[in-house]
């Protein structure tokens, strides 16, 4: 193996040289220990979904772009690490190409801070299967933020801005531990009202001849809006039928919500949510909004936010929550329904999106550029 991307920038070769010294076990290709993947992914994220083995064979097996490329590190019979990338196209300027979306990339508690996570990432895309990706994305964590700009080449596209709806805020207050206090809860109360009458004064009252529809799967008119809807971004990934039911129908342990939006039949744009309780709130998560580049596809995002919106307070959601880029397009349908960008100390973690490239050739020249983007929680696998 050697100890540089493809791209020609090299890695910290002394730091990767050091890290594979000690990490005292074998780097094995693909999923040979299945039970001790389980038990790691388990180990690192407790009574999530992720760990059960319908979701990982999901994820990792019915890509309809194929299937995952893996990696572990493994002691004995502990496998201590573990990274996967999911192929998956994408637009980029003009051209379709294949990108691959990082995901697990996970250390055992008992391991970190040695460097498996570079280790395996370095060993996964010098390995002939990842040979056809042009470039690697994902959303970073805390743990392996620094790793990956210090170490890997990547760069940061941006942080996502975390738009949000408040519906019941005395309840997202006093989920904040700092600010439980009587006074606090007294002015939560107070500004409910007043938030009320915000929510129903920024209601869209969009043409009537735009139909919004709950639907249970992607039919073949979502390949039809494909090609109209991928103005949306200069670089976005392909959102066509295969992925759409891949990414929303056929989750085995998630449930998502489709809206369709028509204009006298013909579909003009679409919205995925889905409802989900973290940390005591139950949470709306628009999880991808997008439509034709038309004035009727426009109008449809304000319609489809607002018909979410109704279908979750029935499902007693306390907040509405979504990450996009502000340029994008249908952030207008967010404003137009009172979202606002979460305020820093009410932010529950940061989103930041990283891109490094592997070539051939040299990224195009607006890649790295943020505003060239469209990106939503479609396109990872955290939601």
């Amino acid at each position: 193996m050697v100890d540089k991307p493809r791209d020609g920038k090299p890695a910290s070769g002394r730091v990767l040289e050091r890290a594979r010294r000690m990490m005292k076990g074998a780097v094995l290709s693909g999923r040979p220990d299945p039970g001790g993947l389980l038990a790691l992914v388990r180990a690192v994220f407790p009574g999530e979904d992720v760990g059960d083995p319908r979701f990982l064979s999901w994820l990792y097996d019915l890509n309809p772009r194929g299937p995952a490329v893996e990696f572990m590190a493994k002691s004995g019979d502990l496998v201590k690490g573990h990274i996967a990338v999911l192929p998956q196209r994408y637009k980029v300027g003009q051209d379709e190409v294949s990108g691959g979306v990082v995901v697990n990339a996970i250390t055992h508690p008992n391991f970190r801070g040695r460097g498996i996570f570079m280790v395996l990432h370095e060993e996964l895309f010098q390995s002939p299967s990842a040979k056809g990706i042009t470039f690697s994305f994902g959303f970073a964590n805390l743990n392996s933020e620094k790793g990956c700009f210090r170490h890997l080449g990547y760069q940061e596209l941006g942080r996502l801005p975390f738009w949000i709806l408040p519906f019941k805020l005395p309840r997202i207050l006093a989920a904040q531990p700092s600010r439980k206090g009587a006074a606090w809860r007294a002015a939560a109360h107070a500004a409910q009202p007043l938030l009320s009458l915000w929510s129903a004064a920024r209601r869209p009252r969009g043409p009537a001849s735009i139909a919004i529809e709950n639907v249970a799967e992607f039919g073949p008119e979502f390949d039809d809006l494909w090609p109209a809807a991928s103005a949306s971004g200069e670089n976005i990934l392909v959102r066509d039928r295969a992925f759409l039911d891949w990414r929303f129908i056929r989750s085995p342990t998630r449930r998502y919500d489709v809206f369709a939006a028509r204009k006298n039949g013909r579909l003009v744009g679409y919205l995925v949510g889905r409802t989900t309780v973290i940390e005591g709130l139950t949470w709306g998560m628009v999880m991808d909004l997008i439509s034709e580049d038309t004035p009727d596809g426009r109008a449809a995002m304000s319609r489809l936010v607002s018909a979410y919106h109704r279908h979750i307070a029935r499902e007693g959601a306390d907040v509405a929550a979504c990450l996009m880029f502000k340029h994008a397009p249908a952030a207008r349908g967010l404003r137009r329904n009172g979202y606002i960008v979460c305020p820093s100390a009410l932010l529950p973690r940061e989103f930041p999106a990283l891109l490094r490239w592997y070539g051939p050739g040299s990224p195009p020249a607006r890649f790295f550029d943020p505003k060239s983007w469209f990106l939503t929680l479609a396109d990872n696998d955290a939601l």
